[in-house]
């Protein structure tokens, strides 16, 4: 039994690697070169600059940015508590970094801290 598994190794490695080898691009897009200023497709407008004023109190400094950044980064979020609780379906992982590992944050040096629990407070995202 041993030797026929053996004997179905070899092709079943082989059918795996034509997959990844011939597998079409997951970006669906052409490498393109020589497109400054971006355009295409994929362009989805330039990036804002901000400025973080760290003559602020450290809680308030990121205000600005989670106001208009906040939708997004609750998306971010929530795909990662997604994919946490694809590996562990109870929930109690999220839970538990939302509610009972939040605390060691307190741990870091200021003004990192504090600029976490501002960055928290103003997204309306659990400190974990």
């Amino acid at each position: 039994m041993a030797g026929r598994g053996r004997e179905l190794l070899g092709p079943a490695a082989l059918l795996v690697l034509a997959q990844l080898v011939w597998a079409p691009d997951p970006y669906g897009e052409e490498c393109r070169s020589k497109t400054y200023p971006p355009s295409g497709p994929t362009f989805k407008g330039n990036v804002p600059t901000y400025v973080i004023n760290l003559d602020l109190p450290a809680s308030k400094r990121w205000d600005n940015l989670m106001h208009d950044k906040k939708t997004e980064l609750k998306t971010v979020v929530q795909n990662i508590k997604d994919i946490a609780n694809t590996f562990f379906p109870s929930g109690k992982v999220v839970d538990i970094v939302d509610n009972k590992i939040a605390h060691l944050t307190a741990t870091l040096p200021y003004p990192f801290n504090e600029e976490l629990q501002g960055i928290a407070n103003s997204s309306g995202i659990p400190l974990g």
